[in-house]
């Protein structure tokens, strides 16, 4: 008897160190537990899990406490979770793209995003809320942006949820460069303090933004696309560590705050606004983007969007990261109806 073709498979990266996978097991049972709720399979796998005549994916056993190995046909869906940069440059994820092409199932989302690209993109349509942010070629770069500012912010152009990132100011004694767990090193000359990050950074303005008692805060929005339209599922917000600290990530010091408590001050039909277009240019440009998380401040001109995210982690908010679930399910069984593959604009890196 043929096995039932499941209606999403999740992409998860090779299993190291004995594991099965790698990747984020507690989301990926949610995630299983409600499609199997809804009468329907989900099974997650790799790259190394395709074989000709369909894959072998992994199922939670909620009655053995584990995840079983089961052999199943190709899936309509595909929900890429792959944990790392790396695997999407592989000559292995370009022939499984190009398999699903020719299979016509659709992937969401192709691949990490890259800052410059994603800039470069949005500026088109968006200027108005993005800081103003320049790709690092050579020092001279970062010396033009600095003689006009005296704050910026360093940031890789491949990494994300905070990784790497660095304040750097100006004072009457040098440059003060600024980790994003608060540390600081403090530079007579900006070639000393900016030697790092001559190659594969960005150099961006430093929005002034709304606090919270001296505390610097973010929007964490988290975006669908439903119907063919891009819709907030949630906002979650996230006060920094202290006064001193450049990021509100929570591995960094960062807190979790009630978006009640910022309600008013962010217009939500021009939040909106900004990333419904940001989505649909997103999925014009690098292909079907189904689920993506914005980084967003408030100041005096409007919301500014500091980083896009293909990739988001659970959003500790137990409401949002439900209506998560509740969101991704149906786009599932939309995007199994006969959805056409939508093939990246730009090359996979």
């Amino acid at each position: 008897m043929t096995a039932r073709r499941p209606l999403v498979g999740i992409l998860a990266g090779d299993g190291i160190d004995g594991a099965v996978f790698h990747g984020d097991g507690a989301y990926f049972k949610s995630l299983q537990y409600e499609v199997q709720k809804a009468g329907e399979l989900c099974c997650v796998m790799t790259l190394s899990s395709f074989h000709e005549s369909g894959v072998s994916g992994f199922v939670y056993s909620r009655r053995h406490q584990q995840w079983a190995k089961v052999e199943l046909p190709l899936p309509r869906v595909i929900y890429n979770r792959l944990p790392d940069r790396a695997a999407e440059e592989t000559a292995g994820y370009r022939l499984f793209m190009a398999r699903m092409k020719a299979e016509r199932i659709p992937v969401f989302n192709p691949f990490f995003f890259n800052k410059w690209d994603v800039y470069c993109l949005l500026k088109q349509k968006l200027t108005s809320s993005l800081p103003l942010t320049y790709k690092i070629t050579a020092f001279d770069d970062i010396l033009t942006f600095m003689n006009n500012y005296t704050s910026a912010y360093l940031k890789p152009v491949d990494s994300s949820h905070g990784q790497g990132i660095f304040r750097i100011r100006k004072d009457s004694s040098g440059y003060k460069l600024t980790s994003a767990d608060g540390s600081d090193s403090c530079y007579k000359d900006l070639k000393s303090a900016c030697h790092p990050f001559l190659t594969g950074y960005l150099i961006q303005e430093e929005a002034h933004s709304d606090t919270i008692l001296g505390r610097k805060y973010d929007l964490r929005a988290l975006v669908h696309l439903s119907r063919g339209e891009y819709e907030i599922t949630g906002i979650g917000v996230r006060a920094s560590g202290g006064p001193s600290h450049p990021t509100t990530h929570v591995k960094y010091g960062g807190t979790l705050l009630p978006f009640e408590s910022v309600r008013e001050k962010a217009d939500l039909e021009l939040l909106l606004s900004i990333l419904s277009t940001a989505g649909n240019e997103l999925s014009r440009s690098f292909g079907l983007i189904g689920e993506f998380s914005a980084d967003i401040g408030l100041t005096e001109k409007g919301p500014v969007i500091y980083e896009l995210n293909s990739k988001p982690m659970s959003f500790d908010e137990a409401a949002i990261q439900k209506k998560r679930l509740d969101q991704l399910l149906s786009l599932f069984f939309e995007l199994s109806k006969g959805t056409a593959f939508q093939s990246p604009r730009i090359p996979l890196r």
